[in-house]
């Protein structure tokens, strides 16, 4: 008899698999398999019931406005070693600027809003998402 599997218990499980395949690569601009990468995992999301507050500890986090015109520079606010509480959104992929021998830089992120930083209680502002890269993440723990 075969054992059934637990589901995920957060949207960091979900992602972890998908996380690298998501990297470098010469063309900037989304590809379709991206986009069917995050329909699919936001569809796992819901199925595994993964929304709510998150208390998450993480290396690196991306301050980005909610929306923006793509055609546009967009100023983000760059965060290291953040702590911060906040209710999971989606997930997303962001590809930062263009590097040397023109690749962008993409990662397989998880995005919130209202993010409570911490310890200060300061807030991300209000029309911007973080977005933090799953392979980031030190800890995550549902706060509700």
């Amino acid at each position: 008899m075969s054992e059934l599997l637990e589901p995920p218990d957060n949207p960091l499980e979900i992602a972890k698999p998908f996380a690298e395949q998501v990297g470098s690569r010469e063309i900037f601009g989304a590809l379709p398999d991206e986009e069917t990468l995050l329909v699919s995992l936001d569809e796992i999301s819901t199925i595994a019931q993964t929304e709510g507050s998150y208390f998450v500890e993480t290396g690196r986090a991306l301050s980005i406005p909610a929306s923006f015109d793509a055609a546009e520079p967009v100023e983000l606010i760059n965060f290291f070693d953040l702590t911060f509480e906040g209710p999971f959104t989606s997930f997303s992929i962001v590809h930062v600027g263009k590097i040397v021998g023109a690749f962008s830089v993409r990662a397989l992120c998880l995005a919130f809003e209202e993010a409570t930083l911490l310890p200060y209680f300061d807030s991300i502002p209000s029309d911007h998402l973080l977005h933090v890269p799953v392979l980031a993440v030190e800890s995550i723990a549902r706060t509700n």
